[in-house]
């Protein structure tokens, strides 16, 4: 087998549809290549909430990377450190969770978490969040790279 020299370039697509339907023809192929061609237009892929106490915002939950197709999101939380172990977070994961199972009809739900952070592991713990995997060296904060922990909870797993 004689080597060949390849000729390739690459550029920036303004308009991924276009080129993946220049490239394959079969609408089955299309839906697997991209899961977003089955939404109805305009469909959220993020819905963020504030976290209020005493009507004033201490931080944030949300539904990120939301596939509707294979019903999933990363669950996110952010509460102001003189606001944390006060059960705020418990409070706003439990309201997420069941809006997130029982209204929006996901079928599983995604955290992220740095391995130091033992208080969060612990509250997703306590909704029945279960460690998937690790994704070794993949946060560089303070100098230092830390391993994320992977979490997910199956809607059949909360209900039970």
């Amino acid at each position: 087998m004689s080597k060949q020299q390849l000729n390739c370039s690459i550029e920036i697509v303004n308009d991924m549809s276009s080129l993946i339907s220049s490239l394959v023809n079969n609408e089955d192929t299309l839906q697997y290549l991209s899961e977003l061609h089955q939404y109805p237009e305009g469909m959220p892929i993020e819905m963020c909430y504030a976290i209020k106490h005493n009507n004033t915002p201490v931080g944030f939950v949300c539904l990120r990377n939301i596939r509707w197709f294979n019903r999933k999101a990363e669950l996110t939380i952010y509460v102001k450190n003189n606001f944390r172990r006060k059960g705020i977070a418990h409070q706003a994961i439990r309201q997420m969770v069941n809006r997130s199972f029982n209204e929006l009809n996901l079928h599983r739900l995604e955290a992220e978490i740095i391995a130091y952070n033992q208080p969060a592991i612990q509250l997703f713990g306590q909704f029945g969040f279960k460690e998937e995997g690790r994704l070794r060296e993949a946060k560089y904060f303070n100098g230092t790279y830390h391993d994320i922990l992977r979490f997910a909870l199956l809607k059949k797993e909360w209900i039970a």
